[in-house]
């Protein structure tokens, strides 16, 4: 194998078993030693890839997320937008174990955030792919009739990402009332609201009211 592709095969296992590590045991779990047992090698092998704890942290998120793009492309070839709007918002939801493991390493890395630029970049990096992910498929849908057309789709795209964000973190505190149906039905008074109702028969979505307007006070 040339030494280049062996080079980036090993730093892919690490990157696999620095995830490992997080979703298992959280970000003070993230030990040098932790990752190297998790991925059969010695602390010397890591430490020659990695020079520190920040940057196994990154090579693990940018893992995780090459993980969640091809699932995510595959969702959005669906011919509906909306559909395919709706599903791919379900597949960040902490509805099964997999997914709650993986937001309890998002969470980890919104917390290391907070003290290291670099980790922050990255962050905001992939908050950009996210919501330009939904934003995308909102835009799709109002050119498939799907959405109503005056629906501003970076806003409504936000709002997405916003609740995304709230049940997840809700989720891995343990409060009640939000299983897999509940999160989703969720998704569902939000797609509800800012798309309109689900058109039928290729019928367009029709808009949510607007808000009266108001009388000036005389």
């Amino acid at each position: 194998m040339p030494r280049q592709a062996d080079r980036e095969r090993k730093r892919d296992v690490f990157s696999a078993a620095a995830l490992a590590v997080i979703m298992r045991a959280g970000l003070d779990g993230l030990t040098v030693r932790e990752v190297a047992r998790e991925a059969g090698f010695t602390t010397g092998a890591l430490t020659h890839y990695f020079d520190s704890k920040d940057q196994l942290l990154i090579a693990a998120s940018e893992y995780a997320a090459e993980l969640m793009r091809g699932h995510m492309d595959k969702v959005a070839l669906a011919p509906s937008a909306r559909r395919a709007l709706r599903d791919l918002i379900y597949s960040a939801l902490p509805a099964t174990a997999t997914m709650r493991g993986r937001w309890r390493f998002w969470v980890a890395f919104w917390e290391r955030a907070s003290y290291s630029a670099d980790v922050a970049g990255v962050m905001r990096e992939r908050y950009r792919e996210w919501t330009a992910r939904i934003t995308s498929l909102i835009r799709r849908a109002q050119q498939q009739g799907e959405a109503p057309p005056q629906l501003d789709a970076e806003r409504a795209g936000r709002e997405f990402v916003a609740l995304v964000d709230g049940i997840g973190v809700q989720v891995l505190l343990g409060v009640r009332g939000l299983s897999a149906p509940s999160q989703r039905q969720y998704i569902d008074s939000l797609l509800e609201l800012r798309l309109g109702s689900a058109p039928e028969n290729g019928v367009a979505a029709r808009a949510p009211p607007a808000a009266p307007k108001r009388r000036p006070i005389t």
